[in-house]
C-alpha cells in the first residue's frame, strides 16, 4: 500500500556549475560559454546544457542564456523539452548572485519564468508556469531541510512523490498548492511535513478498490522513516467530493469532514493503523484501528460509529450498500449506533443500538415505523442477548401490528430466543423460528424462518392487495423457510380457506424477493371451491357447484406469469344443483374463443336464464407467452368447455388451442367487468 520515499537532494546542486563559474568571472571579461552534458540534482536534471554569459566591462549585471534539450522534475512528474533561459545576471553584496527571466518550453501553452537565488546562505529557485507556481528553499543553516511551495500544480505533477507514499494510488485529475519540508539527514529520521490544499482530486486504485472524483479540501501529512519502521498520519478535511471504497460510497457534503489517520510499518511487513477517525457533524462519527495484509486488504478492524441522522446518511454514505439489495430508494430516518470487529478478514462481532428508525419502501413492499432495541451477534461461543422491537409496520399493504423480538446470538448464528406473535389482518402471525448467519468463505448470507398463520381476513387481504372482494380466511404453517444468495424458499406451503374450500400453495421458491426482477414459482392446489359465492366475487356470471384444480410450475418474474400448468375442473363428485347461468355462458364463451353447438339454437339463448351441465372445465400450458387450451374432451378440431346436461341441452366449445396470453387475459378482464358478447 504505501512505499518508501525516495531522498531527494539539495536543488541548489543544480546548479553549482553555474555559480562557480559565475564566481570565476573576471570583471573585464565580455562573453563566457560552457557545454556540459548533463547537471543533475536529486530532484531534477538538465540534459545537453550550453550555457552564454557576457557582462559588459564596468557594468553592474551581466546577462546569462542558459539552453538545455530537458528539463526533468521526477519529484513533480514534470518535464520540458528545448529550454530556453534568459535573465539579467545580479551579484550583491555577501556573494548572491540571482537571475530571474522568462523561459521558453517547446509546446508550452503558458507563458512561463525562472528565478534563481544563490548565496552562502540559501538556495532559492521560483518557477512559474502560467497559473501553476512551484518554489524551492534550501538553507546553508539546515542543510537536511528542502522546503516546496506549490501554487495550483496538476496533481499529476506530484505524482512521484505520491506514489513513493502509496503505491498503488493513480491521481487522474485537480489542483495542488500548499508547502511540502523534507528533511533528510544522513543520520536521523527521513521526514516530510506537507500541508497542501486539493480541489477537484481524481483517484483510483488498479483492482478498483478505491476510487474519488472531485474531492476539495486540505491535507496535513507527516511521514517519517526511521531505520526499518516508517510512520504517517494524515488529518485531512474534504469540502464535498465522493469516493468508493468497496462497498463504501459517499457522497461528501460541501461543509466539512474531518478523516484521521495513522499508519505504521515495520520492515516491509503489513500496515497496522492504530487509529482511523470519521467525523461528519451530527451525521456520521466513526472511531477504530485496523491491521491490513500484504494486498491492503483489512485482516483486522474495531471499529465504533453513530449515523445520528439516517435521512441524511441513507444518500451520504449508505447507497453503496443499499442500491445492490434493491433499496436504492429507501427512505430512513432516526439513528443507529454501531460496533463492528473482524479477525483474520472475517466478521467476529457487531453489535446495533437503534432509535426512532423509520424505513419506508416507495415501492410498497415494506413500511416499519419507530423501530428501537438491540441488535447483536458474535462468531463467539458466549451468547450475547439482545431485544428488538417496532411500533407498527406493513408488508405489501398488509399492515402489521407492535411486535417484540428477542434474539441471542452465539457460534455465528443469530436465533429468535422464543416465539414472537404480532396481530396480522384482523388474525395472527407468530414466529416459531428465526435464524440468520453472516457470509463466511464462499458462503453467503443464510436466512431461516419458521411461522404459523392463523385465522387472517382474506376479505382485508383482498382489499389490500386489490383483489376481488373473497371472504374466508387464510391460515397454515411454514415449518422452514430459507433464504440464501438471494433465493427464499419454503418448506410445507400456505393453505387459504376461501368460498368453503382450500387453495394451498406449496413448492414456493423466490428469487430476488426485495430485488430487482423478482421470480417465484410454485404448485397451487385447489380443492372444493364453492363457485356461486366465487363467481359473484369476480363479477362472473352465476354457476352452482364445486370447483378442483392445480397449477402446476407456476413461475412468474416480477409477479407477471410466465409459464405454469393450469387445468379448473368441476367437482364430479358434488351431488347439488349443477345450473349455468346465461351470462356464465356468455362470459365463459368469451374467456375461451368458444361456439355455442349441438342442441340449441344461438337465437333462442335468450329465453332461458340457466342451462343443467354435466362438467365445466378449461385448462393452460403456458410457455412463451402462448397458452395451449384444452377442456373437458375433445370436439373435432375443438375442445369442449361446457358439457350440457338435460334440456335446454347447451355446450361450449372452443375452436383455438393456441390462445396469446395478453388476448386471453383481456378476455378474462372484459368478462369479470361485465362486458358480454353479441351472440348472433
Amino acid at each position: 500500500m504505501l512505499g518508501s520515499m525516495r531522498r531527494p537532494e539539495n536543488l541548489g546542486k543544480a546548479f553549482l556549475l553555474a555559480g562557480l563559474l559565475i564566481a570565476a568571472l573576471p570583471l573585464q571579461a565580455a562573453v563566457l560559454r560552457a557545454e556540459v552534458a548533463k547537471v543533475r540534482s536529486g530532484v531534477g536534471h538538465l540534459d545537453q546544457v550550453s550555457m552564454r554569459l557576457s557582462w559588459p566591462e564596468g557594468a553592474g549585471e551581466g546577462e546569462l542564456e542558459l539552453r538545455a534539450t530537458a528539463l526533468e522534475f521526477p519529484l513533480l512528474s514534470y518535464s520540458a523539452r528545448d529550454l530556453v533561459w534568459r535573465c539579467p545576471l545580479r551579484r550583491a553584496e555577501g556573494d548572491q548572485w540571482s537571475c530571474d527571466g522568462p523561459l521558453q518550453l517547446t509546446g508550452a501553452k503558458a507563458p512561463s519564468r525562472l528565478a534563481l537565488s544563490i548565496s552562502p546562505a540559501a538556495t532559492t529557485a521560483d518557477l512559474s508556469v502560467g497559473k501553476q507556481k512551484f518554489s524551492y528553499l534550501s538553507n546553508a543553516s539546515s542543510p537536511d531541510l528542502s522546503r516546496i511551495q506549490v501554487e495550483r500544480i496538476p496533481v499529476a505533477w506530484l505524482q512521484a512523490f505520491f506514489s513513493g507514499l502509496w503505491a498503488e494510488g493513480q491521481w487522474t485529475q485537480g489542483e495542488l498548492g500548499g508547502r511540502l519540508d523534507i528533511t533528510a539527514p544522513a543520520e536521523g529520521p527521513f521526514r516530510i511535513a506537507a500541508g497542501l490544499d486539493f480541489d477537484g482530486i481524481g483517484l483510483e486504485t488498479p483492482d478498483g478498490w478505491l476510487a474519488a472524483a472531485g474531492l476539495a479540501g486540505h491535507l496535513d501529512l507527516d511521514y517519517r522513516e526511521q531505520g526499518a519502521r516508517t510512520r504517517v498520519t494524515a488529518d485531512i478535511e474534504t469540502r464535498g467530493g465522493e469516493f468508493l471504497a468497496q462497498g463504501l460510497y459517499a457522497q461528501l457534503p460541501a461543509t466539512p469532514v474531518s478523516i484521521q489517520v495513522e499508519a505504521e510499518q515495520t520492515g516491509g511487513g503489513p500496515w497496522a493503523l492504530p487509529k482511523i477517525a470519521w467525523s461528519d457533524s451530527g451525521v456520521l462519527q466513526a472511531q477504530g484501528r485496523a491491521m491490513l495484509d500484504a494486498a491492503a486488504s483489512v485482516q483486522e478492524l474495531d471499529l465504533d460509529l453513530r449515523l445520528g441522522d439516517l435521512a441524511v446518511a441513507r444518500d451520504r454514505y449508505l447507497s453503496g450498500f443499499l442500491a445492490p439489495a434493491g433499496f436504492s430508494d429507501l427512505v430512513l430516518s432516526g439513528a443507529l449506533s454501531a460496533r463492528m470487529q473482524l479477525q483474520q478478514g472475517e466478521l467476529q462481532s457487531l453489535a446495533m443500538e437503534l432509535t426512532g428508525i423509520n424505513a419506508v419502501d416507495p415501492r410498497q413492499r415494506f413500511i416499519f415505523a419507530g423501530l428501537e432495541g438491540s441488535l447483536g451477534w458474535t462468531a463467539d461461543s458466549h451468547p450475547v442477548a439482545s431485544e428488538l422491537r417496532w411500533g407498527s409496520g406493513a408488508l405489501y399493504g398488509i399492515g402489521l401490528g407492535a411486535a417484540r423480538f428477542g434474539f441471542e446470538s452465539a457460534g455465528g448464528e443469530l436465533r429468535l430466543r422464543e416465539p414472537a406473535s404480532l396481530a396480522v389482518l384482523e388474525g395472527s402471525l407468530r414466529l416459531d423460528e428465526l435464524r440468520w448467519q453472516a457470509p463466511a468463505g464462499n458462503r453467503g448470507t443464510r436466512f431461516q424462518v419458521g411461522a404459523t398463520l392463523d385465522n387472517l381476513d382474506l376479505g382485508s387481504l383482498s382489499q389490500r392487495l386489490g383483489w376481488p372482494p373473497f371472504t374466508g380466511s387464510l391460515g397454515g404453517r411454514i415449518p422452514a423457510a430459507r433464504y440464501e444468495s438471494g433465493v427464499l424458499q419454503l418448506d410445507g406451503g400456505l393453505a387459504m380457506q376461501v368460498f368453503g374450500g382450500s387453495v394451498s400453495l406449496s413448492e414456493l421458491v423466490m428469487e430476488r424477493p426485495f430485488g430487482i426482477a423478482p421470480t417465484l414459482s410454485a404448485d397451487v392446489a385447489i380443492e372444493d371451491i364453492d363457485m356461486e359465492p366465487m363467481t359473484a366475487a369476480f363479477g362472473f356470471g352465476a354457476i352452482t357447484g364445486r370447483l378442483d384444480g392445480r397449477i402446476a410450475g407456476l413461475r412468474m418474474v416480477d409477479w407477471s406469469p410466465v409459464a405454469f400448468d393450469a387445468r379448473l375442473m368441476t367437482d364430479p363428485a358434488w351431488k347439488g344443483k349443477k345450473r349455468i347461468s346465461q351470462r356464465a355462458v356468455e362470459d365463459i364463451s368469451k374467456v375461451g374463443g368458444a361456439g355455442l353447438v349441438a342442441g340449441l339454437q344461438t337465437q333462442v339463448l335468450k329465453f332461458f336464464d340457466d342451462f343443467g351441465y354435466a362438467r365445466i372445465g378449461l385448462g393452460c400450458r403456458l410457455r412463451d407467452n402462448v397458452c395451449a387450451m384444452e377442456g373437458v374432451g375433445s370436439a373435432g378440431d375443438g375442445y369442449t368447455i361446457v358439457e350440457g346436461a338435460g334440456l335446454p341441452r347447451i355446450q361450449v366449445v372452443g375452436f383455438r388451442r393456441q390462445v396469446d396470453w395478453p388476448t386471453l387475459l383481456d378476455r378474462l378482464k372484459a368478462a369479470t367487468e361485465g362486458q358480454a358478447p353479441i351472440i348472433q
